[in-house]
């Protein structure tokens, strides 16, 4: 599928469901149709994609088991933040995938309502690289021994403005954990294609209302 295509129908399918648009409640076809935009996009080198975002992130950060039974408890560590890079490129507004996923309050722990937001991004997921491996797979037949980099998956955390720098830091870092272990031990996702990444309050989506609720999100994005 062509980009242009792919612009097509996910404006199509903004007519169609402006309440999960606005809302980021995504369907799976609406997740993949997003990554493979991405993925396109970044293939091509894309006018209009942004350099690579730097953040920072506190290294000694949780997530720590403090439940018993393996979830994520996010707490606030002493230290210095440090510079890091996600290694992605900034997307264009219309290929960002932001998906509202609850925990609970002030902690890592993935609230239940969450865990069919996480399901449908895990299909996704697993859709498109079974089609990236189908891909290869032809290509091998046609061409003879050829790899194609599938590349990886971010899942990156953000925070509202809230508390402080460090802490939002480490609760970002700590959520998208979570949701890597939860892609993981439940959708059984390979976890050498999953980075979770601690955005913290670096990159608001509504940054003239800093504790705004929709700033609380986790982001997905292909890396190549």
């Amino acid at each position: 599928m062509t980009f242009r295509k792919l612009t097509a129908l996910l404006a199509f399918s903004a007519l169609i469901s402006p309440m999960a648009v606005s809302a980021q409640a995504l369907t799976a076809d609406e997740i993949l149709a997003l990554l493979i935009a991405q993925r396109e996009a970044l293939a091509a080198g894309e006018n209009g994609l942004g350099s690579s975002r730097t953040l920072e992130f506190v290294p000694e950060s949780t997530p720590e088991t403090t439940d018993g039974n393996g979830m994520a408890m996010a707490t606030e560590v002493p230290g210095a933040a440090v510079a890091a890079n996600t290694e992605g490129a900034v997307m264009p507004e219309e290929m960002v995938i932001d998906l509202t996923i609850f925990f609970e309050f002030d902690s890592a722990l993935l609230k239940p309502e969450s865990k069919a937001q996480v399901d449908a991004l895990c299909t996704a997921i697993s859709a498109n690289e079974a089609a990236l491996a189908a891909e290869t797979d032809g290509a091998a037949e046609t061409d003879g021994p050829a790899e194609t980099p599938h590349g990886s998956y971010q899942i990156i955390g953000h925070t509202d403005a809230s508390g402080s720098v460090a802490y939002n830091l480490s609760l970002s870092k700590a959520r998208a954990d979570e949701v890597v272990r939860y892609m993981v031990n439940e959708c059984g996702i390979d976890g050498n294609l999953l980075q979770a990444v601690g955005m913290g309050e670096g990159r608001l989506k509504d940054p003239s209302h800093p504790r705004a609720d929709q700033n609380r999100r986790v982001e997905i994005q292909v890396v190549l």
